[in-house]
Protein backbone atom coordinates (compact mmCIF):
# COMPACT_ATOMS: atom_id res chain seq x y z
CA UNK A 1 0.00 0.00 0.00
CA UNK A 2 2.93 2.67 -1.07
CA UNK A 3 0.49 4.36 -2.44
CA UNK A 4 -1.82 5.16 0.07
CA UNK A 5 1.03 5.64 2.28
CA UNK A 6 2.53 8.48 0.88
CA UNK A 7 -1.34 9.78 0.18
CA UNK A 8 -1.85 9.54 4.06
CA UNK A 9 1.76 11.04 5.44
CA UNK A 10 0.86 14.00 2.70
CA UNK A 11 -2.26 14.82 4.62
CA UNK A 12 -1.51 13.29 8.50
CA UNK A 13 2.65 13.81 8.90
CA UNK A 14 3.46 11.70 11.49
CA UNK A 15 0.38 10.76 13.21
CA UNK A 16 -0.36 7.93 11.59
CA UNK A 17 2.32 5.95 11.87
CA UNK A 18 1.51 3.56 13.95
CA UNK A 19 -1.60 2.29 12.27
CA UNK A 20 0.18 2.55 8.42
CA UNK A 21 2.18 -0.57 9.23
CA UNK A 22 -1.16 -2.74 9.90
CA UNK A 23 -3.42 -0.64 7.49
CA UNK A 24 -5.67 -2.95 5.79
CA UNK A 25 -8.06 -2.05 2.92
CA UNK A 26 -10.44 -4.29 2.08
CA UNK A 27 -13.92 -4.28 -0.85
CA UNK A 28 -16.71 -4.01 1.42
CA UNK A 29 -18.88 -6.89 0.74
CA UNK A 30 -21.46 -6.86 3.60
CA UNK A 31 -24.34 -3.97 4.13
CA UNK A 32 -24.34 -0.88 1.75
CA UNK A 33 -20.90 -1.82 -0.69
CA UNK A 34 -21.67 1.48 -2.03
CA UNK A 35 -20.57 3.14 0.72
CA UNK A 36 -16.63 3.12 2.83
CA UNK A 37 -16.40 1.85 6.77
CA UNK A 38 -13.24 2.54 8.52
CA UNK A 39 -13.29 0.05 11.90
CA UNK A 40 -10.53 0.01 14.72
CA UNK A 41 -7.24 -1.67 14.07
CA UNK A 42 -6.69 0.16 10.51
CA UNK A 43 -8.98 -1.79 8.74
CA UNK A 44 -11.05 0.20 6.28
CA UNK A 45 -13.58 -0.99 3.87
CA UNK A 46 -13.99 0.31 0.21
CA UNK A 47 -16.31 -0.18 -2.64
CA UNK A 48 -14.66 -2.31 -5.67
CA UNK A 49 -14.97 0.76 -7.81
CA UNK A 50 -12.07 3.27 -5.80
CA UNK A 51 -8.95 0.40 -6.31
CA UNK A 52 -7.90 0.66 -10.25
CA UNK A 53 -9.72 -1.54 -12.59
CA UNK A 54 -12.17 -2.41 -9.84
CA UNK A 55 -8.77 -4.55 -8.65
CA UNK A 56 -8.72 -4.46 -5.02
CA UNK A 57 -4.95 -6.06 -5.38
CA UNK A 58 -4.21 -2.67 -7.19
CA UNK A 59 -3.70 1.20 -5.66
CA UNK A 60 -6.88 3.38 -4.90
CA UNK A 61 -7.83 5.79 -7.58
CA UNK A 62 -6.15 8.86 -5.64
CA UNK A 63 -6.37 11.00 -8.47
CA UNK A 64 -10.44 11.08 -8.60
CA UNK A 65 -11.23 13.78 -5.80
CA UNK A 66 -13.97 11.48 -4.45
CA UNK A 67 -12.38 8.78 -4.13
CA UNK A 68 -9.24 10.73 -2.44
CA UNK A 69 -12.29 12.16 -0.23
CA UNK A 70 -13.76 9.37 0.93
CA UNK A 71 -10.45 7.57 1.94
CA UNK A 72 -9.25 10.63 3.28
CA UNK A 73 -12.64 10.72 5.45
CA UNK A 74 -12.15 7.35 6.33
CA UNK A 75 -8.05 7.65 7.31
CA UNK A 76 -9.74 10.75 9.82
CA UNK A 77 -11.90 8.18 11.51
CA UNK A 78 -8.22 6.48 12.26
CA UNK A 79 -6.90 9.71 13.60
CA UNK A 80 -9.84 10.27 16.15
CA UNK A 81 -9.10 6.90 17.26
CA UNK A 82 -5.79 7.80 18.38
CA UNK A 83 -7.19 10.77 19.63
CA UNK A 84 -9.54 8.55 22.07
CA UNK A 85 -12.42 8.82 20.58
CA UNK A 86 -14.92 6.24 20.36
CA UNK A 87 -15.58 6.43 16.72
CA UNK A 88 -17.72 3.12 15.79
CA UNK A 89 -19.77 3.50 18.92
CA UNK A 90 -20.14 7.29 18.55
CA UNK A 91 -20.80 6.68 14.61
CA UNK A 92 -23.10 4.12 15.77
CA UNK A 93 -25.56 6.29 17.45
CA UNK A 94 -25.29 9.30 15.02
CA UNK A 95 -26.63 6.71 11.92
CA UNK A 96 -29.23 5.72 14.36
CA UNK A 97 -30.48 9.09 15.48
CA UNK A 98 -30.30 9.65 12.33
CA UNK A 99 -32.72 7.23 10.93
CA UNK A 100 -35.03 8.01 13.32
CA UNK A 101 -35.01 11.88 13.37
CA UNK A 102 -33.85 12.49 9.66
CA UNK A 103 -30.97 14.67 10.45
CA UNK A 104 -27.91 14.01 8.08
CA UNK A 105 -25.35 13.42 10.83
CA UNK A 106 -22.67 14.48 8.34
CA UNK A 107 -23.97 17.82 7.81
CA UNK A 108 -21.89 21.66 9.01
CA UNK A 109 -22.26 24.88 8.53
CA UNK A 110 -18.66 26.00 6.38
CA UNK A 111 -17.48 29.73 6.74
CA UNK A 112 -14.79 31.31 5.35
CA UNK A 113 -12.73 32.06 8.27
CA UNK A 114 -10.55 29.58 9.07
CA UNK A 115 -10.11 30.01 12.89
CA UNK A 116 -14.06 29.54 13.02
CA UNK A 117 -13.90 26.75 10.66
CA UNK A 118 -11.39 25.58 13.26
CA UNK A 119 -13.39 25.60 16.16
CA UNK A 120 -16.67 23.92 14.20
CA UNK A 121 -14.10 21.19 13.22
CA UNK A 122 -13.04 20.88 17.32
CA UNK A 123 -17.14 21.10 18.40
CA UNK A 124 -18.24 18.43 15.71
CA UNK A 125 -18.97 14.63 16.00
CA UNK A 126 -17.35 12.17 14.49
CA UNK A 127 -18.73 12.26 10.98
CA UNK A 128 -18.84 16.04 10.61
CA UNK A 129 -15.47 15.93 10.97
CA UNK A 130 -15.14 13.21 8.55
CA UNK A 131 -16.95 15.24 6.01
CA UNK A 132 -15.06 18.53 6.69
CA UNK A 133 -12.18 16.60 6.08
CA UNK A 134 -13.45 14.87 3.09
CA UNK A 135 -14.38 18.46 1.46
CA UNK A 136 -11.02 19.73 2.15
CA UNK A 137 -9.09 17.16 -0.10
CA UNK A 138 -11.67 16.82 -2.51
CA UNK A 139 -10.69 20.62 -2.99
CA UNK A 140 -6.97 19.71 -2.81
CA UNK A 141 -7.52 16.76 -5.52
CA UNK A 142 -8.97 19.50 -7.37
CA UNK A 143 -6.80 21.77 -7.79
CA UNK A 144 -8.48 23.94 -5.53
CA UNK A 145 -7.37 24.59 -1.90
CA UNK A 146 -10.20 25.99 0.67
CA UNK A 147 -7.95 28.63 2.44
CA UNK A 148 -10.72 28.29 5.34
CA UNK A 149 -9.76 24.61 6.00
CA UNK A 150 -5.87 25.69 6.30
CA UNK A 151 -5.84 25.78 10.37
CA UNK A 152 -7.60 22.40 10.01
CA UNK A 153 -5.09 20.79 8.04
CA UNK A 154 -2.31 22.44 10.94
CA UNK A 155 -4.41 20.92 13.67
CA UNK A 156 -4.39 17.57 11.91
CA UNK A 157 -0.60 17.27 11.08
CA UNK A 158 0.37 18.39 14.99
CA UNK A 159 -2.35 16.36 16.66
CA UNK A 160 -0.28 13.83 19.12
CA UNK A 161 -2.39 10.34 20.08
CA UNK A 162 -4.10 10.85 22.60
CA UNK A 163 -5.65 13.98 22.19
CA UNK A 164 -8.91 14.46 22.88
CA UNK A 165 -10.82 17.19 20.86
CA UNK A 166 -9.79 20.36 22.91
CA UNK A 167 -5.86 19.30 22.90
CA UNK A 168 -6.05 17.79 26.47
CA UNK A 169 -4.90 14.50 27.10
CA UNK A 170 -8.16 12.27 26.84
CA UNK A 171 -9.01 10.08 29.88
CA UNK A 172 -8.90 6.38 28.88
Amino acid sequence: MPVEAGFAQRLFGTTLDELLPGMRLHVRRLGDTRRALSLGGGRIYLPRSFFEHQDPHKPLRLAHPVVAGVFAHELLHQWQRLQGRAVTWEALGLHLRAACLRRNPYHYQACADPQQMLQCFLDANVEQQGQIWQDHVQALVQGQPLPCMCLIAEHVLQAQAGQSRSGRASKG
